[in-house]
């Protein structure tokens, strides 16, 4: 069962992310993979790190690239927008947390599924391989999701895909988490 949150740029997909996960862990569900929150300096965006949900462990997904350079990144890595790729790091930190072996109560997640996350062959590859394989998966997804390995899966799994609206952020919580138990 895959069960995929889209929607509109803070919209509130990672809060209702969030709030799923917890109650599945909760309901005594193990979950795996990788989140990757936004970082701010004040007001501003400076990019996003990359979280191992079982272990915690955190790298660099992107940063703006301003601060690459600040920080001792190289200014020359993949762009996605105003961004930079801190490969080395999100492949180390996202790989690891999709390797986790997969229980019976185990429940793959992702948050999110973008631009970022899929330029990284070695990581599509291995988030399309934990897709095939996860007997649950809870992910968020960016609204303009085109691939095509990916949207396949979704297909031939019957994923469950909900878009998140100012009317229904509330409720949606208790709705995707009725999915699971």
């Amino acid at each position: 069962m895959i069960v995929a949150i889209t929607g509109r740029p803070g919209i509130g997909k990672s809060t209702i992310f969030s709030k799923v996960a917890e109650a599945l862990k909760a309901h005594g569900y193990t979950l795996y993979g990788f989140y990757c929150p936004e970082v701010r300096e004040g007001a501003r965006r400076i990019g996003f790190r990359i979280v191992d949900i079982n272990t915690g462990k955190a790298g660099w997904l992107a940063l703006s690239i301003d601060k690459v350079t600040q920080l001792g990144y190289n200014p020359h890595g993949k762009r996605i927008g105003r961004y930079v790729v801190i490969e080395e790091e999100a492949l180390q930190i996202g790989i690891n947390a999709l390797r986790v072996s997969t229980k019976e109560n185990s429940v793959l997640g992702i948050d999110e599924i973008g631009p970022m996350e899929l330029s990284m062959p070695k990581l599509r590859e291995e988030i399309t391989r934990s897709l095939v394989e996860a007997r649950r998966a809870l992910l968020v997804v960016h609204r303009n999701l085109n691939d095509k390995v990916i949207l396949d899966i979704f297909r031939k799994r019957n994923a469950k895909v909900y878009t998140v609206t100012e009317l229904n952020r509330d409720s949606l919580p208790n709705m995707i988490l009725r999915e699971f138990i």
